[in-house]
């Protein structure tokens, strides 16, 4: 009985971040190619899973408190990242654009 639990916490712990690596792979396919994506990618990447940036319409200045909020929060971003941050949000999911899923 106890190796079966063993064996079923092992193999979640094994297939556990494999799904949510999928799931990432996932939203960061619908990330439009365009100037600052790949730091966008990395940058906000690395704190969550781009999900709800990929369905979130905002304006730019919305974009901008938003990506600010999350250097408050302790986001490691340079001023000049967060400036091309801003600018692939704003240009990629702006209000009004449909939201692919």
């Amino acid at each position: 009985m106890q190796r079966g639990i063993f064996l079923i916490l092992f193999l979640a712990s094994i297939l556990f971040p494999v799904a949510v690596s999928w799931s990432d792979n996932h939203w960061k396919s619908l990330m439009p190619d365009g100037e600052g994506k790949q730091v966008t990618m990395e940058l906000c990447g690395t704190c969550h899973n781009l999900q709800k940036t990929v369905v979130s319409r905002k304006s730019a200045q919305d974009w901008e408190r938003t990506v600010y909020d999350m250097i408050r929060r302790g986001a490691q971003i340079f001023p000049d990242e967060a400036e091309q941050i801003v600018k692939y949000l704003a240009t990629s999911f702006p209000p009004g654009k449909a939201v692919d899923q």
